[in-house]
């Protein structure tokens, strides 16, 4: 199957997974980083220990397998509850974000599982060129989606 259909078929999951949740894109975007430097400590660890309890793997490579799902693990989890956009045109800003941001962090991981064939070359070649920018734009974003999430704030009784 060609680069870009899968590349961009990941984008699509990630993003209707976002917007349909309606979930902000401050969390999952620092959920990201978090993911993606577990991903980089423990990918060398995980693996091997993978491949010994059975679960073998030769396309993709077990290693992306395990670095996909360390980089994705803390922001899927933080899918289920959290903050909320209330907006459609901030869900889509927020889903698309993070959609961009996670197939940024996983370009590496994807980059070896993935046959990038001639069609798909400018694409990735894109995403390579400028992913410390993307990266650093979309965490930017993620700290300032955090500072402007409002907060309940709860009156003390009184006594």
């Amino acid at each position: 199957m060609s680069f870009i259909v899968i590349f961009l078929g990941i984008i699509a999951v990630l993003f209707a997974a976002v917007f349909l949740t309606k979930r902000r894109f401050g969390i999952l975007g620092l959920a990201l980083a978090a993911g993606a430097v577990l991903s980089n400590l423990w990918v060398g660890d995980l693996t091997p220990i993978i491949a010994e309890a059975g679960i073998v793997i030769v396309k993709p490579p077990l290693e992306s397998v395990v670095a996909t799902g360390l980089t994705l693990l803390p922001a899927l989890i933080l899918l289920a509850s959290g903050p909320t956009y209330k907006k459609v045109a901030q869900r889509v800003v927020g889903a698309a974000a993070f959609a961009v941001l996670a197939v940024s962090l996983l370009l590496e991981p994807l980059s070896a599982a993935l046959v990038i064939d001639n069609n798909g070359r400018p694409l990735y070649d894109f995403f390579a060129q400028y992913r410390t920018i993307i990266i650093t734009i979309c965490l930017m974003f993620a700290v300032g989606d955090i500072l402007l999430t409002k907060h309940i704030k709860r009156h003390k009784e009184s006594s």
